[in-house]
């Protein structure tokens, strides 16, 4: 019968691989988690960025935040462009342009998703002030 060595006698390489086997264990586990609990589902609204947290009170100043949440992420989408541009132009290989479409196109889902969560959450609170007031 073989025996097997102990972790002081395998080379560093048997680390890397043990250590990598154990990584992707985990990872898969966490992975299975999240799909079988529905935690994929609830990742798919997760750009909701806004200045009037649901499940927070309004305020007579959520009007000037989101106008400021809007300007930020119109800055944001801007400077990324810029971004996703700079790094095409200076990239050299053929498959730049397609990799900025494709960050332009990710960055265009991602821009509208917020825009339409702060619209949501800004009727909500004026909704919630009118209630207030009555």
């Amino acid at each position: 019968m073989q025996r097997i060595p102990s972790l002081g006698e395998l080379t560093i390489g048997h680390r890397i691989a043990i250590t990598m086997g154990i990584v992707m264990v985990i990872l898969f586990a966490l992975a299975l988690f999240g799909f079988l609990t529905g935690g994929w589902d609830q990742a798919e609204g997760a750009y909701q960025i806004q200045s009037a947290i649901p499940g927070q009170p309004a305020s007579t100043w959520d009007d000037r935040m989101f106008a400021l949440d809007r300007d930020a992420v119109d800055e944001a989408y801007k400077d990324h462009l810029k971004k996703l541009f700079g790094v095409m132009l200076t990239a050299g290989d053929v498959h730049a342009s397609e990799r900025a479409i494709h960050g332009a196109m990710n960055m265009r889902k991602i821009y509208v998703q917020i825009m339409e969560n702060i619209d949501k959450r800004e009727k909500a609170s004026q909704e919630e002030l009118k209630r207030k007031q009555q």
